[in-house]
C-alpha cells in the first residue's frame, strides 16, 4: 500500500509540473501581436548576395520567394491580420504560425506565400530569417523593434 502511495504522489506531481510548464511557455500567436518597426536587414553572404536577392525579386519570369521589405511599420492584428505600412501606403496581409511555432507564413491576396523563421520573439525584438532559393543561396535575417503602442488589454495579458 506504501509503494502503491509513493508511485501515484510522484505520478501526479509530474503530471502538474508539466501542466506549469505548458502554462508558463508563451505563446508566440499572442507574443507577436501588436506594432514592430523593421529596423535593419543583415545577409549571410554580404553585398554580392543581396544583390543577387534583389535582382530575384524582381525577375518577371519568377514568383518571388519573399520580398523586399524597406523600413516597414509591421501590424499584427488579431485574427490573423496583418497590416503593412509602406510610404505612407497600407496593405493587408494574412498571417499565421506554423510549426512548433518557429515558422510565420504571410500570405498575400493573390494567393503568394512567404515563410519565415522566427529565431527570436520576445517583449521588445523580433528577428525573422528569409530562405532563398531563387538565383541565391543563404540566409537573410530582417530584425525588428517593438514599437511602444502597446493597449491596456495587451499589457496585462
Amino acid at each position: 500500500m506504501k509503494v502503491w502511495t509513493t508511485y501515484s504522489a510522484v505520478f501526479l506531481l509530474g503530471i502538474f509540473g508539466l501542466f506549469l510548464l505548458f502554462n508558463a511557455a508563451t505563446n508566440p500567436e499572442k507574443a507577436i501581436l501588436g506594432t514592430w518597426q523593421e529596423t535593419e536587414w543583415k545577409f549571410e553572404k554580404g553585398i554580392a548576395f543581396a544583390a543577387d536577392i534583389a535582382a530575384a525579386s524582381k525577375a518577371k519570369s519568377t514568383q518571388p520567394e519573399f520580398s523586399f521589405h524597406k523600413a516597414e511599420g509591421w501590424e499584427f492584428l488579431p485574427g490573423g491580420r496583418l497590416r503593412l505600412q509602406i510610404g505612407g501606403q497600407e496593405e493587408m496581409l494574412s498571417w499565421r504560425i506554423k510549426g512548433r511555432g518557429h515558422v510565420l507564413q504571410i500570405q498575400y491576396g493573390n494567393d503568394r506565400v512567404e515563410n519565415y523563421q522566427l529565431t527570436v520573439l520576445d517583449k521588445n525584438k523580433m528577428v525573422l530569417n528569409a530562405e532563398s532559393d531563387i538565383q541565391a543561396r543563404g540566409i537573410a535575417q530582417l530584425i525588428f523593434e517593438r514599437k511602444n503602442t502597446e493597449t491596456y488589454a495587451q499589457k496585462i495579458q
